[in-house]
């Protein structure tokens, strides 16, 4: 028999949803304290994500009208002069659109899959998704990492300082609909010295360990590191979603935080204290 995951929404402002994700055999099963115990905690920006979907909708609609429009005003000379300026408020439309539908809507969804992948860790685990300065935090027993995720599948390659992706006709087509690769390590560095000034500004004691790591979370993605070892890159280390609980149980233990402490970083991480 298939295995089915029991859900449990918490007291959390309605634009957010904290869940345990239960194992059970046989469907939905009763919650109670002893199970709670056993499951990672993941709180999500929900408000936001439906946010983005409606913007996603829109612009699409809105750019493929405006563009429809531009099109037809070039082949009339009384309208000519409002084509260029149509065309290129479509291709802006279409670019916010492709933007928001990769970051917050297609599959894989950064959240839905980083909770995948770290699956089988216990309530000392708690991921916040879209609550925080930077998109997706991972508390731990000793420390925080800022996990930035990226979606590009394919064969990916880090050489030296820069990173690449292999050439390909499907990439030429979807041009649009495709989130550049950008720097990956640099782009999870700022994540991090976003999410350690958010604290700065609220928390008046010393911040705990924030390590930043970069996961790429679509199934078909391979990684080429040349002229590296391990897997840390330019300090930052980069892996598969597959391997991210596997690499987040071979680090050290660490200075355990203590109960008000995680209360506190509970509290900005999920946007209680602004």
């Amino acid at each position: 028999m298939p295995m089915r995951y029991a859900t449990l929404s918490v007291g959390l402002p309605r634009q957010w949803s904290t869940t345990w994700s239960v194992p059970s055999s046989v469907g939905w099963v009763p919650f109670n304290t002893n199970r709670e115990r056993w499951v990672m905690k993941v709180t999500t920006n929900q408000k936001l994500l439906q946010q983005r979907s409606q913007l996603v909708r829109w612009t699409s609609m809105v750019g493929l009208m405006v563009l429809g429009g531009g099109l037809i005003a070039s082949f009339n000379e009384a309208y000519y002069f409002w084509s260029l300026p149509a065309l290129l408020i479509g291709f802006v439309l279409a670019n916010i659109s492709a933007y928001n539908a990769n970051r917050y809507v297609r599959e894989p969804r950064a959240d839905l899959a980083l909770e995948r992948a770290l699956r089988g860790f216990d309530n000392n685990y708690h991921l916040f998704n879209y609550t925080a300065a930077a998109p997706h935090v991972l508390l731990t027993p000793s420390r925080l990492y800022v996990i930035t995720a990226k979606r590009q599948e394919g064969v990916i390659r880090k050489q030296g300082a820069r990173w690449k992706r292999n050439f390909s006709l499907k990439r030429v087509f979807l041009f649009l609909n495709e989130e550049g690769l950008g720097n990956p390590t640099q782009e999870a560095l700022s994540d991090a010295e976003k999410l350690r000034a958010q604290l700065r500004k609220v928390l008046s004691e010393d911040l705990p360990p924030i390590e930043p790591l970069v996961v790429f979370i679509h199934p078909n993605a391979a990684l080429e590191m040349e002229g590296t070892s391990g897997s840390e890159y330019d300090g930052v280390p980069a892996m598969l979603a597959k391997d991210l609980k596997k690499y987040l149980r071979s680090q050290p233990k660490g200075t355990l935080l203590s109960a008000e402490a995680r209360r506190r970083l509970t509290e900005v991480l999920q946007g209680d204290v602004v």
